[in-house]
Formats: structure tokens, C-alpha cells, sequence
């Protein structure tokens, strides 16, 4: 019942946040962890080839090591302390695609 406000206008397609889309942006944690750069993108499947065509050879040169899982959707967690106040965002692929790629990273690293 608490989430029944949001999914209203969500699934309606009404516009009715004001400024509450860009809270969630500012909201959304984006850091670096442990040394790591953890993200989630959405781009197109030439994109995803160049990226991981780029990635690969800089893995070979040894400039870096990285680990990728593609995923066809995305979620959104939300720890909503106040409404229009203090809040955190995490964006993972939905398949849990940071362990996954987690997984691929640590394969190319025992290799």
C-alpha cells in the first residue's frame, strides 16, 4: 500500500514528481569502492561492442583488469529515509549483475 502513490503515476505515465526525479539522481550512489569503478549503463549493442572491444585490449596490454555482465534491464533500490529528503539509490543490472560481473572480473584476474 505504501508503494501504491508511486506506482500510480509511474505506470500511467503522469508527470506529477516535480523535482523528485532529480532528488533520486543526486540520491543515487555512483562512487568508486575499494579502488573499483562499479557502474551501471545503458547503451546500444555497438556501443557495447566498442566497450568491450576497448576493454579487452587494454586487459591484454595490462593496463587494467575489469569484469562485465550484460543484462537487457536494470533496478532501482531505494532507502527512503523522508520524502523529498534524505535518501539513497542503488542501480544494479537486475540478474544481479555486479556479483556476476564480480565473478568475470575475479576469472581474469586467476588467468
Amino acid at each position: 500500500m505504501e508503494n501504491l502513490p508511486g506506482w500510480c503515476p509511474i505506470r500511467l505515465h503522469l508527470k506529477v514528481w516535480g523535482k523528485y526525479p532529480r532528488l533520486v539522481v543526486s540520491a543515487t550512489d555512483f562512487e568508486k569502492l575499494d579502488d573499483l569503478l562499479h557502474m551501471v549503463i545503458a547503451i546500444s549493442p555497438e556501443q557495447q561492442q566498442h566497450l568491450t572491444d576497448y576493454l579487452e585490449i587494454r586487459y591484454r596490454q595490462g593496463e587494467l583488469i575489469y569484469g562485465i555482465h550484460i543484462s537487457d534491464r536494470a533496478l532501482l533500490i531505494c532507502l527512503v529515509f523522508e520524502w523529498g529528503g534524505r535518501q539513497v539509490h542503488f542501480v544494479d543490472g537486475a540478474d544481479g549483475e555486479y556479483a556476476l560481473a564480480a565473478r568475470d572480473l575475479k576469472a581474469r584476474l586467476n588467468a
